[in-house]
């Protein structure tokens, strides 16, 4: 059974940053990350940031084409499919994809704003209808002790 980990983000914080910040940590722990956004556009924005979001780091990874195979450590994808064999989804949509049972931990990203809050909790009440394990942690400005 899945892992779930909801990060409450403090206001005007930015999700794709942060999003970032957890692809480098879970790449440092040895796993292969999928990270599921909404649409191509959100995520040739995250291609780009991925290169930029800090100086002394690089995060091997690819956006996820037709056939979303790869020998990348980290995939970006918006379509309904995953990649077979990864072992962490950073999903940045607002629903709870149909493929999210196939990754041991999923990682939930929720800005400070009461919108994102809102669908938060929906996507909580989705995965614990179906029986995964939940954990909440508030952050603060300071992503470095996530």
């Amino acid at each position: 059974m899945p892992r779930v980990d909801f990060y409450v983000l403090p206001e005007n914080s930015q999700r794709e940053r942060f999003a970032c910040f957890m692809t480098s940590k879970a790449r440092q722990q040895g796993n292969t990350i999928y990270i599921h956004t909404a649409s191509r556009e959100v995520a040739e924005f995250l291609d780009d940031l991925l290169w930029t979001f800090k100086d002394i780091s690089f995060l091997p990874h690819a956006i996820a084409e037709e056939d979303i195979t790869s020998n990348e450590p980290v995939i970006i994808g918006w379509r309904d499919k995953s990649p077979d064999q990864y072992q962490v989804m950073i999903n940045l949509t607002q629903d709870v994809p149909v493929f999210a049972e196939r990754f041991a931990r999923i990682i939930e990203i929720v800005a400070g704003n009461n919108t994102d809050k809102q669908q938060a909790r929906n996507r909580y009440r989705n995965y614990r209808d179906r029986g995964y394990e939940l954990h909440n942690h508030t952050m603060e400005s300071d992503y470095d002790n996530a």
